[in-house]
């Protein structure tokens, strides 16, 4: 759905995206994660037209970006990280007049604001100036007025940004959804678990491209495998046994837990257990703990 190639974009002397080349499969949900800086919502404004590259090639939906905005535009809905609603007027107008934009039939367009109000929980508040609306409310206002086309690609920056738990927790099931409305999310987020549950591909960005996987192959691929021992006895009996093996490193006892890291587990464990095994050792498991996006992102940063 989404190919871009090289791209990049200055502003002066500054280079804020730097040579970034992605593809994002249609239907599917793209994680895009980097500190602040790093170039996330300089990208969206490029992939959504709202700003001219610098220099590179996109293609969207098999259309060249640079000679089809008008095509392109109509099928983006985007929501940016600080959206703008006319605050003097109620809900509904709001979405009646931003809808206007896309064409829509009139009983079309009736239907898909009463459906967006009411899934978001506002269809009550609907005549409610939005002045008198809560934070949180307004951000579902704007995702709602975002998705008042149905549109084939969602620019989501910061979706859950404001939101109470439960408003949360519908927004984020709402972008999960997405995937049987084949509808091609691209996710920018520093919620690093959400974009963990979320996303069918994660693309760390500092400028330029850091990563782009899934999240499983990061996890296969950090080096340092976390392992953790849990006894029937107390753990402090097996620790001296464990620290024998040059590989381990960080090793940590805690009452009837060992937790430790080492390279190529796969190769050491079977000697490792049967060493303890033989010292009398009743391992209830014995687990490896797969590194978290947050502890992944943390080191590929900061490297």
């Amino acid at each position: 759905m989404i190919q871009v190639e090289n791209l990049s974009k200055k502003f002066g002397n500054i280079l804020a995206v730097d040579n970034v080349s992605f593809e994002i499969k249609d239907g599917s949900i793209f994680g895009f994660l980097g500190p602040n800086g790093a170039g996330k919502t300089t990208t969206i404004r490029m992939l959504s037209t709202l700003i001219k590259p610098t220099s590179g090639n996109v293609i969207i939906d098999g259309r060249e970006l640079s000679k089809n905005g008008e095509y392109i535009r109509s099928i983006l809905g985007i929501l940016t990280e600080t959206p703008g609603m006319y605050e003097k007027i109620s809900a509904i107008e709001n979405l009646k007049f931003f809808s206007g934009f896309y064409g829509l039939e009139e009983k079309k367009r009736k239907q898909n604001i009463e459906k967006y109000l009411k899934m978001f929980d506002l269809w009550d508040r609907r005549d409610d100036l939005v002045s008198i609306y809560s934070k949180g409310m307004k951000q579902k206002l704007a995702i709602a007025r975002t998705l008042i086309h149905e549109p084939k690609i969602l620019y989501l920056d910061e979706p859950t940004a404001a939101l109470d738990p439960e408003s949360a927790f519908m927004v984020r099931n709402f972008i999960e959804n997405q995937k049987n409305e084949k509808t091609t999310v691209f996710l920018c987020t520093h919620n690093l678990e959400e974009a963990s549950n979320l996303s069918d591909v994660v693309c760390i960005i500092k400028n330029r491209i850091i990563k782009i996987s899934t999240l499983d192959d990061l996890q296969r691929s950090k080096k340092g495998k976390k392992i953790e021992i849990v006894f029937n006895q107390p753990a402090v009996r097996y620790a001296g046994i464990l620290r024998d093996f040059t590989e381990i490193i960080d090793l940590e006892v805690k009452e009837d837990k060992i937790n430790f890291s080492m390279e190529n587990p796969e190769k050491i464990n079977p000697v490792i257990i049967k060493k303890l095994v033989d010292s009398g050792a009743e391992i209830v498991y014995f687990n490896e703990i797969k590194a978290s996006l947050e502890e992944i992102y943390l080191d590929l940063i900061r490297s």
